[in-house]
C-alpha cells in the first residue's frame, strides 16, 4: 500500500468512527448502493439537497460506465458552518468511501453547478496506482466528471469545452518538464492527465472510424477489477483499455508522455475539432475535421460515422520533444 493510500485510509477511519447511524441515508444508482453519512443532522431541506446532489452525480457516473462503479459506497459528508461544498477525497481501503465537507448555509445552485462529487465518483472508477502516476486518477476525474456530466444533460457540450479550452493549457510541459511521471505539478496532474485523456479519446475514436471511444476501456477496467479498491501497475490498466478498444492508444500514448515534455498544439486540434472561443463565448463548427468526434465525447447517443482515412497522416500530429534524462 502506497504511503499516500495509508494516510487516507486512516482519514476515512475516523470519518467513519464519526458517522452517526441516525443520520445515515441509503441510496441505489445503477445498480451500486450509496450509504450517505453526516456527521451531524442536518436540516431537512439541506438533507433533501445533498441526497438529491449526491444521486444526480451517481446517475451522471452510472451512464458514462454504463453501471455505478462499485457495489457499494459510504459516502461522508461533513458539515461545517459555511456554504458551498470543498476538500473531497475518495479512499478505496477497506470498501469504497468518499469524504467531502459541504456548507450548512448551502442553497440549491451550488449543488446545480458543483463538480465535485462527480468528481470524487469518477474516481471510484479506476485502481489505485503508484504515486508517480498520480496524474492518471486526477486526470480522468478532471476529464470524465464534464462530459459524464453532458451526458446525462447537465451540462452543455459547450460548458465542456469552454472549460476545456481555458484549462488545458495549464496541462501543457514546461520549461523543466520530465513527462507526465517525473513532474508531478498541480497543472501537470490534473490538467496534464486530463490532456492526455482528451489525446486518448481522440485517437481511439480516429483509429476505430469512432465506434470507439476512451469511455470503452475505462468500461473494461472496471469490468476486469480495477476500481479504486484494487491495486494496479499502470501498464496493466492500460492494456486492458486497448484490448477492449481493439487499438493500442492508451500504451503509445503513455510512452511517448511518461517521460518527456510532449508538445501538443492546442490551437490546431481546437481547430479540427471545430471549437472556438471568442469574447467569451464558444462556438463549434460541424464542418471541421474532426467535429463528428466532438460531438460524440457529450452524447450517449449511437456514435456520429468518422469517414477519415485510418493512416497515420490522419492522426493526431503528437511527436514527443526529446527525450529527458533522469
Amino acid at each position: 500500500m502506497t504511503v499516500r493510500r495509508m494516510i487516507a485510509s486512516l482519514l476515512a477511519l475516523v470519518v467513519a468512527g464519526h458517522a452517526c447511524g441516525s443520520n445515515d441515508e441509503q441510496l441505489q444508482v445503477g445498480g451500486g448502493d450509496i450509504a450517505v453519512e453526516f456527521n451531524s443532522t442536518p436540516a431537512p431541506a439541506l438533507r433533501k439537497l445533498v441526497l438529491d446532489w449526491v444521486t444526480k452525480s451517481a446517475k451522471a457516473v452510472t451512464t458514462y460506465y454504463t453501471k455505478f462503479p462499485v457495489s457499494a459506497v459510504h459516502i461522508h459528508i461533513l458539515l461545517y458552518d459555511g456554504r458551498g461544498t470543498r476538500s473531497g477525497h475518495t479512499n478505496g481501503w477497506n470498501g469504497s468511501s468518499i469524504r467531502i465537507n459541504v456548507g450548512t448555509k448551502s442553497r440549491a445552485s451550488d449543488f446545480d453547478k458543483d463538480w465535485m462529487m462527480t468528481h470524487e465518483m469518477v474516481h471510484l472508477a479506476f485502481p489505485s496506482v503508484a504515486t508517480a502516476h498520480h496524474w492518471i486518477e486526477e486526470g480522468q476525474a478532471t476529464y470524465i466528471e464534464p462530459v459524464a456530466r453532458a451526458r446525462a444533460g447537465d451540462l452543455t457540450p459547450e460548458k465542456v469545452w469552454g472549460d476545456l479550452v481555458d484549462g488545458l493549457p495549464d496541462g501543457l510541459p514546461g520549461p523543466q518538464d520530465r513527462g507526465l511521471d517525473f513532474t508531478p505539478t498541480w497543472g501537470r496532474t490534473y490538467w496534464g492527465g486530463a490532456l492526455f485523456c482528451l489525446l486518448a479519446d481522440i485517437e481511439i475514436r480516429k483509429r476505430t472510424g469512432n465506434r470507439r471511444g476512451l469511455e470503452d476501456a475505462l468500461r473494461a477496467v472496471v469490468a476486469a477489477g480495477g476500481t479504486v479498491e484494487a491495486e494496479w501497475p499502470l501498464t496493466k490498466a492500460l492494456q486492458v483499455g486497448d484490448d477492449a478498444t481493439g487499438v493500442p492508444v492508451l500504451s503509445e500514448l503513455y510512452e511517448k508522455m511518461k517521460a518527456s515534455p510532449f508538445p501538443v498544439d492546442l490551437g490546431a486540434l481546437w481547430k479540427e475539432l471545430g471549437v472556438t472561443k471568442k469574447n467569451g463565448l464558444i462556438r463549434f463548427n460541424d464542418s471541421a475535421p474532426l467535429a463528428a468526434i466532438r460531438r460524440a465525447i457529450t452524447t450517449t447517443t449511437p456514435h456520429d460515422s468518422f469517414t477519415g482515412q485510418e493512416n497515420n497522416r490522419d492522426r493526431l500530429q503528437m511527436q514527443p520533444g526529446p527525450k529527458n534524462s533522469y
